[in-house]
């Protein structure tokens, strides 16, 4: 069998298009088939598929072309500002230690040791107590020979009897010596007897009330030792570390627990490049990473004049305006120290610049723009020139664009610029 078969077609749209399939007979069968495929005569039809092909063309190119995240070049308030970090802290932290050596026993609002941190304590709330029998044993006798000396004081001195009769002698002996029926050597004897026993009563009043001094400072003192054995808050606060377990043996001086105040403060840190420009008295903006969606607004109440040794970054004290009611010690987030304001200033966002460069997509072409920098943050930097207001910046992936490049562009979302402190 052999097949052929033949394709023509007029190019300029007269000649028709035409396959033709031939068959040789065979010595049984005859078979001729002939058939004809014939295109409109109409040259709309021939244009409208390269317009088709075309327009398929342009819309592969354009949406493969890179697509550019731009944000609009926009007027607003620039601000000058220090940033630096925030850390909430305590105004007060006091670490309470073992006064003495034995078995801690924590009370029972804390048993749970470390489980009780962020408990409320009040000024003088029994914290634990620390046990020391041989004090307690102590001070139960020293109380017994205090209470004894004080009953014994309560009688009359042993001498005071004695004394009291002497006196009476030496009274009638002075009434009947001058008539001479008693001779004044009695008398001699008498009053000397009687001084004696001045002497005597005095001296033993004297060993009565040092004796009681003593049993009262020897009680006092197993008392003192005994009320250090009690562990007490010493100002109202939250418990915020506990660093022992029930039942511990503890030395003296060891760290039991740490009670800080309720009342908190704002401690920032800023480099040594940048601590001359922040005074006491001015307003900072303040992002807790506890409240992504809020600011704060501060104020500078102090700058502390030494550097961490170890960071070289100074420390810069903050008072909050207005603090969230849950605002609680050991929160972080950032500031910005506002230093200089500037009104109806161009402003471009600080993530689409690379030092002093920007990249402006202007009619789907990308243009490099060298731009003159003013006040700067983390969000928004001050344009003095080199941009203007409804300009398009990219602010991501700019290494990925060159001068000249087309792209599409889309539109993303910015932080609000900022507003006049």
């Amino acid at each position: 069998m052999l097949f052929t078969s033949t394709i023509w077609q007029s190019l300029n749209g007269t000649g028709p298009l035409g396959v033709t399939f031939n068959f040789r007979t065979t010595p049984f069968k005859t078979c001729i088939s002939s058939c004809k495929l014939k295109l409109p005569e109409s040259k709309g039809v021939l244009w409208g598929s390269v317009a088709a092909i075309v327009l398929i063309f342009a819309l592969a190119y354009y949406f493969l072309m890179p697509v550019a995240e731009v944000v609009t070049v926009r007027r607003g308030t620039a601000i000058s500002a220090v940033y630096g970090t925030v850390r909430i802290e305590p105004a007060f932290v006091v670490r309470i230690r073992a006064q003495n050596d034995g078995f801690i026993q924590l009370a029972e609002p804390f048993s749970a040791g470390r489980g009780a941190i962020g408990k409320s304590v009040e000024k003088g709330q029994l914290l634990a107590t620390i046990a020391d029998e041989d004090t307690a044993r102590q001070l139960k006798q020293a109380r017994a020979d205090l209470q004894a000396a004080v009953d014994r004081a309560a009688l009359p001195l042993p001498s005071s009897e004695l004394l009291k009769a002497a006196e009476d002698n030496l009274q009638r002996l002075q009434k009947v010596v001058s008539s001479g029926n008693v001779p004044a050597v009695e008398y001699e004897k008498a009053k000397s007897e009687a001084n004696r026993l001045r002497g005597a009563v005095e001296t033993e009043r004297i060993e009565r009330d040092r004796n009681l001094k003593s049993l009262e400072a020897t009680t006092k003192k197993l008392e003192a030792q005994m009320k250090s054995a009690e562990v007490r808050a010493p100002i109202d606060g939250l418990l915020t570390n506990v660093q022992t377990i029930d039942g511990e043996l503890v030395s003296d001086g060891n760290e039991l627990f740490t009670v800080s105040s309720r009342k908190n403060y704002v401690r920032g840190e800023v480099n040594e490049e940048d601590v001359g420009e922040v005074k006491p008295k001015m307003k900072a903006k303040v992002q807790l990473y506890a409240y992504r969606t809020r600011t704060f607004t501060a104020r500078v109440t102090s700058v502390q004049p030494a550097a961490d040794p170890t960071t070289q970054r100074y420390t810069v004290v903050l008072e909050m305006e207005n603090p969230p009611d849950n605002l609680m010690a050991g929160m972080t987030g950032e500031m910005n120290i506002i230093t200089g304001v500037h009104e109806n200033a161009l402003l471009v966002p600080t993530r689409a610049l690379f030092v002093d460069q920007a990249l402006v997509v202007n009619g789907g072409i990308v243009q490099p723009r060298t731009v003159n920098v003013g006040f700067r943050t983390l969000d928004f930097s001050e344009a003095l020139s080199g941009l203007a207001d409804g300009d398009h910046v990219i602010v991501s992936d700019q290494d990925k664009f060159h001068s000249g490049q087309p792209v599409r562009q889309r539109m993303v979302s910015s932080p609000p610029p900022p507003k006049a402190p």
